[in-house]
């Protein structure tokens, strides 16, 4: 006759354990485990709390299906020795702005934007969160998409040839919010990647046509740019949107930008390639008029509090 195991010395079988799921994805990839363990896990249960679990798992099931996936793009570097790093691009339903909720700044620490080490005597590469500390990962909320801006990547200890890889097909990923737009133009920026364009247009390396580039020697390679966003978003003269109701002009811009809207502008803020804050400013008022003197003629993004950093960024440029 066998003596039965108490029951708290049992091995617990895989099918009955309901692991603590930490996000969106691990949740989707545990389900089918969290199903197959149904009928066993219910077993022991009287009717009542059987049906329970059952309403509680049916209804978990039901958010992760209508949870928006996170966007994690990556900018893989490797340097003529093997050396390798990587930068994070993320769009995500948790992820905030650097200044929004006012007054910031905000860093999104769960998502990756959090300070990193940087070790000085290998190859290293990294960006900057709102406050100024070396990181790994840039995340913007999805209402950004399709626009991706602002971030900056500089490196450390590199030897040439260096090598930039990326997944041109997450530009098209199926998931993505197209109802706000698509990505249309997809550019690394900087000094080197101006001058040295793929397509003609002299405003960068355009990461749509291909799925790496290979710097064999630069004068000035870092910092460099990466931003992207619809087709129309460097070739735009002005801006009045029956959804945010706001206009910029003149475009170009001389000495001053002017911004009206239907609604207090708040806070805003102009971005140069480099993704570097050139200039900040608050305004009480549905309209502005900007002094642009001290900026070198250029192209710029304007980043606003209301309709313009929930729904578009505003892509200007000063001539003189």
């Amino acid at each position: 006759m066998t003596t039965p195991v108490p029951r708290d010395q049992q091995a617990i079988h895989p099918a009955r354990t309901i692991p603590l799921l930490a996000s969106n994805s691990h949740f989707t990839a545990r389900l089918g485990l969290l199903n197959f363990g149904i009928h066993d896990q219910c077993s022991h249960m009287n009717s009542p709390y059987r049906h329970l679990l059952l309403a509680a798992l049916l209804f978990c099931s039901h958010l992760a299906c209508l949870a928006q996936p996170q966007w994690r793009f990556h900018l893989a570097f490797e340097d003529g020795t093997g050396a390798r790093d990587t930068i994070w691009m993320v769009y995500d339903t948790a992820a905030t702005n650097a200044d929004s909720p006012w007054p910031g700044p905000n860093v999104d620490v769960p998502l990756g934007e959090g300070p990193v080490y940087i070790n000085e005597s290998i190859f290293q590469v990294f960006t900057y969160n709102a406050l100024g500390q070396q990181t790994k990962t840039d995340a913007f909320p999805y209402s950004a998409f399709p626009y991706f801006s602002g971030t900056i990547v500089d490196a450390i200890n590199w030897v040439f040839p260096l090598t930039i890889r990326w997944d041109t097909s997450l530009f098209n990923a199926p998931y993505l919010p197209y109802g706000q737009g698509s990505i249309g133009q997809a550019y690394l920026g900087g000094d080197y990647f101006f001058f040295h364009s793929n397509d003609g247009s002299k405003l960068g390396f355009n990461m749509l046509l291909t799925d790496h580039v290979v710097v064999e020697d630069a004068f000035l390679l870092f910092p460099t740019g990466a931003g992207w966003g619809p087709g129309n978003w460097l070739s735009v003269d002005r801006i009045d949107s029956d959804a945010d109701r706001f206009t910029i002009g003149p475009v170009p811009a001389d000495d001053r930008l002017n911004v009206r809207s239907n609604e207090v502008l708040g806070h805003l803020r102009i971005v140069d390639q480099l993704g570097r804050m050139v200039h900040r400013t608050h305004h009480e008022r549905a309209e502005a008029s900007i002094d642009v003197s001290g900026l070198q003629p250029g192209t710029y993004v304007l980043v606003g509090e209301k309709g313009i950093r929930s729904g578009r960024p505003v892509v200007f440029w000063i001539a003189r």
